[in-house]
C-alpha cells in the first residue's frame, strides 16, 4: 500500500475513511445584529469533506482545470475554500497564494510569474477592485486592489454575486454540490500542489513552489513534536497548521476575522472554549508573539481565562525571547509551548520545547556557563528528524529534506535551502542531538569598522534587563560609510523611559560584548511592525532613525 503521509491528498483521505463522521473543520465564528453572542461557524465532517473535495475536482476537470493549471486563489478561510483548494490539487492543479492587499504592481509582477488561467476569490473583493462606488471605499481604507474581474482568467466566486463579478463566473460553492463516488486518490507526490510568494521587491518576486509530497513531509515533520491527535481541537488560520490536523483526524477550527487578514486576539481567546452540543474546548493553538501578548496582559488582568483543554500553544513566524516565554509560562503554567523555527522553502527545521529553551537562556546547565560565549544567542531547538543541515563557514544554516520545496517558479530545482540565517550548534542537549543557536541573520548584520554585530546575539540578553518588554538593534550608515548601532527599546508597562534608558546605560556593558554596545538608545512606544505576522520592520525602523540622524547632522554648528 502506498505511504498515505507522502501524499497531502491521500493523508486526508485515509483520515475520512477512518473517521468519517467526525468534525473536520469548522468556519469562523460570525457576528449577527441580534445576537450578543457571535454565531459558531459551519463544520463539516470528514466525509463531507472528501466528498466536497472529490465533487470539486470532478467539476473543475469537467471545465478544463488538470494537470499543469494554476488557480490564483484569493479567497479567505473557512470550509468552502479549502474544499476549493484541495479539490484543485485533488483535479491535478495547483494553487497561488498572492496577498491582494500588497498593491496592484507587486501583484501583477507576481500573477505575470505565475501565469494562473484560473482565479477564484471573494464577490466582494471582486466588488471593492473594480470600478465602481465601492473602490473609493477600499481606497479610503487603505486597500489598493488589482482589479480582478479585468484578469483574462476563468472565474470562480466565494459568496453572493456582486456588482464587479465577472459575467460567466462560476460560484465555488456550485462545484461541490454534486454528488458523485469516491475513489482512492493516487498519490502524486510530485506534482505542484502550491505557490507561495515570499517577500521581494517588484522586480524579483520570489514564488516558492510546495508539492504534495513536499507538503505532507512538512506537515509529517511538525507533528513530531507539535502532536496531533484524533479528538484534538487545533484553532488556527494557518493551512500549515490546519491540513496536519486534518491528516491526523483532529479538529480544525479557525478564528474570526473582518475584511483584512487581522485577527483580533483577544475574539481569539474568547473562541478557544467549547462550544456546548457540538465540540469541547481547543487542545492546540498556533499564534505569533505579537497576537499571544496582548493575550497574556488580559490573562494576568483577571479578564480572560483561556479553557483547561488548552495543552499547547505553538509559536511561529518571529523570534519568542525567552523573558517573553518565561512570562507566558508563568502567566499559563497548565500549558506546554512549542516554539517552531522554519521558513515557507522549507518548513519546519527545528522545533523548541518551551522548558528547554528557558533552561537554555538560564544557563542552568553547566555547558552554557562557558566564558567562550557559547551560551549566547536564540536557542531554536534540535533539528527535526528527517531535516538535514550543514553550517557554513561564515555560519549561515543550509538545510534540506523531504519538506523541502521544489524550488523557486521558474528556476532551476533547489538542491539545499540557504536560509540567511546564521547559527552555531550547541552539543549540550541531553541526547546528545546538537541543537540549532541562532546567532544572527545575514541581511540584520551591522558593520561597524572592522566588526560584524549580528543582533540576534544580543537582542535576546537585552531584553533581560528588567523594564524592557521589546528591543531591537539596528544598524545607520554615517556620513563616512560605516554603520552606527542603533537600539530601540520598548519599555514595560508603568515604566519610566527615562529611568529605563539610564539603567541600560549601566546595565548593557556587563551584559554584551564592548564592540556591540549601541552608539545611542531610543525609547519607542512601539516598535513598528509589517506583514501578516506582524513581524518588527527593521527596514521601516532604520529608515526612520536613519531620518533622525540626518537631522541632527543638519542641526549641529
Amino acid at each position: 500500500m502506498p505511504d498515505d503521509s507522502l501524499d497531502l491528498i491521500a493523508g486526508v483521505y485515509a483520515s475520512a475513511r477512518r473517521w468519517p463522521e467526525r468534525p473536520a473543520i469548522t468556519a469562523p465564528a460570525r457576528k449577527v445584529p441580534w445576537r450578543a453572542d457571535p454565531v459558531p461557524g459551519r463544520t463539516i465532517s470528514y466525509g463531507d469533506l472528501v466528498a466536497g473535495i472529490e465533487a470539486t475536482a470532478q467539476a473543475l476537470r469537467a471545465e478544463g482545470f488538470g494537470p499543469g493549471e494554476r488557480m490564483l486563489f484569493s479567497v479567505r478561510p473557512g470550509p468552502d475554500a479549502f474544499v476549493l483548494a484541495l479539490g484543485a490539487v485533488r483535479a491535478g492543479g495547483s494553487i497561488v497564494f498572492i496577498d491582494p492587499g500588497i498593491g496592484p504592481a507587486l501583484f501583477r509582477d507576481r500573477a505575470g510569474l505565475a501565469a494562473p488561467r484560473w482565479a477564484a476569490s471573494e464577490s466582494l473583493l471582486y466588488a471593492l477592485s473594480a470600478k465602481g462606488p465601492l473602490r473609493p471605499l477600499a481606497r479610503r481604507r487603505g486597500l489598493l486592489l488589482p482589479d480582478y474581474g479585468a484578469m483574462e482568467v476563468r472565474h470562480f466566486h466565494s459568496g453572493p454575486r456582486l456588482p464587479g463579478v465577472p459575467r460567466g463566473s462560476r460560484s465555488v460553492k456550485s462545484l461541490a454540490r454534486a454528488a458523485v463516488p469516491l475513489t482512492t486518490p493516487e498519490t502524486a507526490p510530485e506534482q505542484e500542489a502550491v505557490i507561495i510568494f515570499t517577500s521581494g521587491t517588484t522586480g524579483d518576486p520570489k514564488g516558492v513552489v510546495h508539492t504534495r509530497g513536499s507538503l505532507a513531509a512538512g506537515f509529517g515533520q511538525l507533528t513530531q513534536r507539535c502532536t496531533f491527535a484524533a479528538g484534538d481541537r487545533i484553532h488556527s488560520e494557518q493551512l500549515m497548521m490546519g491540513l496536519p490536523a486534518l491528516i491526523a483526524g483532529a479538529h480544525w477550527t479557525m478564528p474570526a476575522y473582518g475584511l483584512s487578514a487581522y485577527i483580533d486576539p483577544l475574539r481569539l481567546a474568547a473562541e478557544l472554549g467549547p462550544v456546548p452540543g457540538k465540540y469541547d474546548g481547543a487542545t492546540h493553538l498556533f499564534l505569533v508573539p505579537s497576537q499571544l501578548a496582548p493575550i497574556l496582559d488580559a490573562v494576568e488582568a483577571g479578564e480572560v481565562k483561556l479553557p483547561e483543554t488548552l495543552r499547547t500553544i505553538m509559536l511561529g513566524a518571529a523570534p519568542v525571547l525567552a523573558p517573553f516565554l518565561e512570562r507566558a509560562t508563568r502567566a499559563l503554567p497548565g500549558v506546554g509551548f512549542k516554539l517552531i523555527y522554519g521558513m515557507t522553502e522549507l518548513l519546519p527545521i527545528a522545533i523548541a520545547d518551551g522548558a528547554e529553551k528557558l533552561a537554555f537562556a538560564s544557563g542552568a546547565e553547566a555547558e552554557h556557563k562557558a566564558a567562550d560565549g557559547s551560551g549566547e544567542g536564540d536557542f531554536l531547538g534540535a533539528p527535526l528528524p528527517a531535516v538535514q543541515l550543514r553550517v557554513a563557514e561564515d555560519h549561515e544554516l543550509l538545510a534540506h529534506g523531504p519538506n523541502m520545496c521544489r524550488g523557486y517558479l521558474g528556476q532551476p530545482d533547489m538542491s539545499e535551502h540557504a536560509t540567511g540565517d546564521l547559527v552555531r550548534l550547541d552539543h549540550g542537549g541531553p541526547d546528545g542531538i546538537p541543537r540549532l543557536v541562532m546567532i544572527g541573520r545575514k541581511k540584520d548584520m551591522i558593520i561597524r569598522g572592522k566588526t560584524n554585530i549580528y543582533p540576534a546575539l544580543y537582542e535576546p540578553l537585552i531584553a533581560t534587563v528588567p523594564g524592557v518588554a521589546q528591543c531591537a538593534m539596528v544598524g545607520v550608515p554615517d556620513s563616512t560609510g560605516d554603520e552606527a548601532v542603533w537600539l530601540a527599546v520598548v519599555p514595560a508597562a508603568g515604566q519610566d523611559p527615562v529611568r529605563l534608558k539610564a539603567r541600560l546605560l549601566r546595565e548593557l556593558p556587563r551584559l554584551i560584548d564592548e564592540s556591540a554596545l549601541p552608539d545611542r538608545i531610543e525609547v519607542m512606544e512601539a516598535l513598528p511592525v509589517g506583514g501578516r505576522h506582524r513581524k518588527t520592520d527593521r527596514a521601516q525602523l532604520r529608515a526612520s532613525f536613519a531620518a533622525v540622524a540626518a537631522v541632527d547632522a543638519g542641526t549641529r554648528p
